[in-house]
């Protein structure tokens, strides 16, 4: 008679892993250099508007208010630091989607090993 395997421990579930770490630094590095470059434009009084100020004059018009935003950035890069986050949001919660979503994952392997 075959002794029986142990029962293996459930892994440990790490939410800052390696791969994780690497991607906010390299977005944190990012923005940095983001809001660096626009307060640098900011200072020189350097335009880069785009849309967003005929937008924000069309809005203020209608609304007879002036609106400031919570952190002001010029031109489009305000655009560039939400594209930044997003993309690597985006890549941290796809390389974690299975610890995020798949909580009954271990005990199916384990009803398949047993079948």
């Amino acid at each position: 008679m075959r002794p029986l395997p142990k029962r293996q421990e459930p892994a440990k579930q790490v939410w800052f892993d390696a791969f994780t770490k690497t991607m906010l630094t390299i977005m944190v590095v990012l923005l940095i250099f983001i809001f660096a470059a626009a307060k640098y434009m900011d200072s020189r009084h350097m335009s880069a508007g785009g849309t967003d100020d005929a937008v924000n004059n069309m809005a203020t018009q209608v609304s007879q208010q002036q609106h400031h935003p919570f952190i002001e950035l010029p031109g489009d890069a305000q655009i560039g630091a939400f594209s930044v986050a997003n993309l690597f949001v985006g890549l941290i919660i796809g390389h974690s989607w299975q610890k995020l979503f798949s909580a009954g994952a271990p005990e199916r392997e384990r009803h398949d090993e047993k079948g």
